[in-house]
């Protein structure tokens, strides 16, 4: 089966090119399909999502180009776009395929984000999310996110795919140690409020308050929150001998600062499937995190981490104080998630059902 793969690639980081880079790397995948690539990335880091200029916008007709020409002359069986939901990015990818419909080739996309449902109240959106969604057929990350688009696609159309992360190397003894007088914290994501970073430091005062002793590491690039703004944050909650940012942290160096977290915290406000919770499973930290995408499905209560509201920094300082508490739960919670990491969400498995889904829908438009 030839694939065109229209699809985000790093940088900047983020899950859906963290993915994109997976499936472009996977010998597996690009041993069972005739797969052809295209960058549908035209940002260069994570500020830059979601500005214009001259540079994207040329990548941008680059990216049309490139579609048409591999269309014409390499005649795919499908067009696979990691379709960016809402906003710029959805009015963008719209004319990509419109470009695959004007020369009617059947196409996919795959769902690393969500807002369809907000945006179909838009004027744009009602008028543009029923001619996009037409005869497409859809991945989503989780039963959980179909009611983002159950308005314009039915369930006969819809398949799910978690997203795998590669294997780091965590042995399984590292976190032994149980009674600890210093708790470490760990926040690993970009600088953006949705993200909850700024939840995470008001939690901190709280917990400083409380007489907790703990250190905070806040790792990962800047995003609409500059290290200056961050800084100043820090230094008006009084937190700047409990709290260090360390900036973009990448392999070995990524690996060190989760085997030395005892807590992982991710408040986010709006994530899908965030690739990061994976990765803490891996490292087997128990997590804090909200009840945001398909977060619930990932994180089961109580098992192997603990679920609080979004933009809750009560309830977030009250529920690590728990954790810090409780060292036995913290063992138990860890243990589960690298468990579970295992058992769902290694890359091997993502593989697999990645090819399973491309597999079915290919088997769907040759009969139709």
């Amino acid at each position: 089966m030839k694939i065109l793969f229209i699809l985000h690639f790093p940088p900047p980081i983020h899950g859906a090119a963290m993915v994109g880079q997976y499936i472009k790397s996977s010998t597996l995948i690009n041993q069972s399909l005739q797969a052809y690539y295209i960058n549908l990335s035209t940002s260069n880091s994570v500020d830059d999502i979601g500005k214009s200029g001259l540079k994207k916008w040329v990548r941008y007709f680059k990216i049309i180009f490139q579609t048409v020409f591999r269309v014409l002359f390499h005649r795919p069986d499908m067009v696979y776009i990691t379709l960016t939901s809402s906003g710029l990015g959805f009015l963008k990818d719209s004319v990509i395929v419109g470009t695959c419909r004007l020369f009617r080739v059947p196409h996919v996309f795959h769902f690393h984000n969500k807002g369809v449902k907000e945006y179909s109240q838009s004027p744009i959106g009602k008028r543009l999310y029923p001619f996009v969604f037409k005869k497409a057929h859809v991945i989503l990350l989780s039963p959980l996110l179909y009611s983002d688009v159950e308005d314009f696609v039915p369930m006969s159309r819809v398949y799910f795919c978690p997203n795998g992360i590669p294997d780091l190397g965590f042995s399984e003894s590292h976190h032994k140690e149980v009674e600890k007088k210093l708790i470490h914290i760990l926040f690993l994501s970009n600088l953006i409020k949705s993200k909850g970073v700024l939840d995470l430091l008001k939690a901190c005062e709280i917990l400083k308050n409380k007489g907790l002793n703990f250190k905070c590491t806040l790792a990962g690039g800047e995003g609409d929150i500059s290290v200056e703004e961050l800084n100043k944050q820090i230094n008006q909650l009084n937190l700047r001998d409990r709290v260090q940012f360390i900036g973009k942290v990448f392999g070995e160096e990524k690996i060190r600062i989760l085997q030395k977290a005892d807590v992982f915290i991710h408040p986010t406000h709006e994530d899908c499937f965030p690739l990061v919770l994976l990765e803490a499973m891996q490292a087997g930290l128990p997590i804090v995190s909200t009840k945001e995408g398909a977060i619930p499905e990932i994180i089961e209560e109580g098992v192997n981490g603990l679920l609080v509201p979004a933009q809750s920094p009560k309830e977030l300082a009250k529920t690590i104080l728990t954790l810090c508490e409780n060292p036995e739960l913290r063992q138990g919670i860890g243990n589960a998630g690298r468990k579970k990491f295992q058992r769902e969400y290694s890359l091997e498995t993502f593989e697999n059902s990645f090819l399973n889904v491309l597999s079915e829908i290919g088997t769907k438009l040759s009969k139709s």
